[in-house]
């Protein structure tokens, strides 16, 4: 009994370390985007903001005061651009993405054709591909294709990175939908896009969700890659954009900090509402 005691207790430190190792980088964050510029340079920090201030939004959202970077162009205007970007990019890969994932999962589920399985390994196989080691060999192809710095560019990128994961779980959704009900449909007449468009996608559809949502919490979430195909404002999300307030001998941490809870509300909000279907849609992926 005391030994069981004993478990819980050390349990539960353990899930308070880890909800501070996972907290504690946003909590700095909010506070330092409403603590004065005075204060995040005290030595030693000041951990709550003596006195708060919502200055930091009002410069990145409104009036684009007090940046010194950027070549010039204010701060409201560097977030409206990256966040512009972010949204036609992020909106663009996933309507791709739902479009061309279940045409592909219900080809490899249901379909049969030469090639099938070293097809579908092949697209597997590109999931283990650890992307920052194939940037230098993109941007090569990006400037000889004139990619570079176009959205275009990072929208091919990004759903080129994404389709083999959500083929791979549309692959199983589809595997879990009964074969009576498509024979039904095909018995009464429908070709196997008929049945895939009229009948199967309906039964996989929290699966289709599910897929739609990570590939656009991906595609947000981006980094690296637009960090290195990307130089102007033009094609900047707003990931790469918030760079800019890191200036040669100064950086603006109270509003590249206002910039980051900016930036992370839209994928925390989407999350909270459709957590369900998130669940439920990789829960149904999981039975095959």
């Amino acid at each position: 009994m005391r030994r069981k005691a004993i478990n819980q207790i050390l349990l539960g430190l353990l899930a308070i370390l880890i909800i501070f190792w996972s907290l504690a980088p946003i909590v700095w964050v909010l506070i330092s985007s409403i603590s004065t510029r005075a204060e995040l340079y005290s030595v030693p920090p000041h951990w709550i903001p003596h006195k708060p201030t919502l200055e930091p939004y009002k410069i990145v959202l409104i009036t684009g005061e007090g940046f010194r970077g950027g070549g010039g162009i204010s701060a409201a205007e560097l977030m409206r651009k990256g966040i512009l970007n972010s949204i036609i990019i992020s909106v663009s890969t996933t309507a791709l993405v739902m479009i061309f994932a279940p045409l592909l999962g219900y080809a490899f589920s249901r379909l049969t054709f030469k090639g099938r399985n070293l097809f579908f390994y092949i697209i597997i196989g590109i999931i283990a591909l650890p992307s920052w080691p194939v940037l230098i060999g993109l941007f090569s192809e990006f400037s000889a294709l004139g990619l570079l710095d176009t959205k275009i560019g990072l929208i091919l990128l990004s759903f080129t990175f994404r389709i083999p994961f959500e083929t791979w779980f549309m692959k199983g959704y589809f595997a879990s939908v009964p074969k009576e009900i498509e024979d039904a449909a095909r018995i009464d007449g429908c070709t196997h896009f008929q049945t895939l468009y009229r009948v199967s996608i309906y039964v996989v559809l929290p699966g289709l969700i599910a897929v739609s949502i990570i590939s656009f919490l991906f595609t947000w979430n981006m980094f690296m890659a637009p960090l290195v195909l990307t130089y102007t404002l033009r094609s900047k999300p707003l990931t790469v954009a918030m760079t800019e307030f890191i200036g040669q001998y100064f950086v603006h941490w109270d509003l590249m900090s206002a910039g980051t809870i900016l930036a992370i509300i839209p994928p925390v909000l989407i999350v909270l509402f459709f957590q369900k279907y998130i669940v439920k849609g990789l829960s149904a992926g999981a039975i095959k």
